[in-house]
């Protein structure tokens, strides 16, 4: 990704306290970044419908009321518009058979919730400096990002 090119971003999430970690973490890096919030998927959904920005990267919590990552990872992917924009999952849970849906839904990354600041910082400097790297989906067993 070129450091000088805005970096359109896409989170839905429900946590306040997480959106606004996400929100900080991004300013920390080096690329600058566009970031449109959702509380939910259906209210992303309807953002990505009414919005001049086209995603980047489009991150998705996995538990939120009204549509849930998951529900909207299968939307977007059953859509030509956003069935290649690169999907992260973000969850605190890493439970295999979650990791398993996502994966076969057609999410190209899933990640645990970082317990730190520094780790979230981290974390999302590699998914858009390596973003490229996100179309090409990796095998299951590489597929999880977790605190460990």
């Amino acid at each position: 990704m070129n450091l000088n090119e805005t970096c359109n971003i896409f989170l839905a999430d429900d946590d306040e306290d997480d959106t606004f970690l996400f929100k900080e973490a991004l300013g920390q890096l080096p690329v600058p970044t566009e970031l449109i919030i959702a509380e939910n998927g259906m209210e992303l959904m309807r953002k990505l419908g009414s919005s001049a920005l086209v995603p980047d990267l489009i991150f998705l919590d996995m538990n939120m009321p009204v549509k849930n990552g998951l529900e909207c990872l299968l939307e977007l992917r059953s859509s030509t518009s956003y069935d290649a924009t690169p999907v992260v999952i973000l969850s605190t849970s890493i439970a295999g058979y979650l990791l398993e849906e996502a994966y076969n839904a057609g999410a190209n990354l899933y990640i645990q919730k970082p317990t730190s600041f520094s780790n979230l910082v981290t974390i999302l400097k590699k998914c858009l400096l390596k973003k490229s790297c996100l179309i090409n989906r990796p095998e299951l067993s590489e597929f999880l990002i977790s605190n460990e």
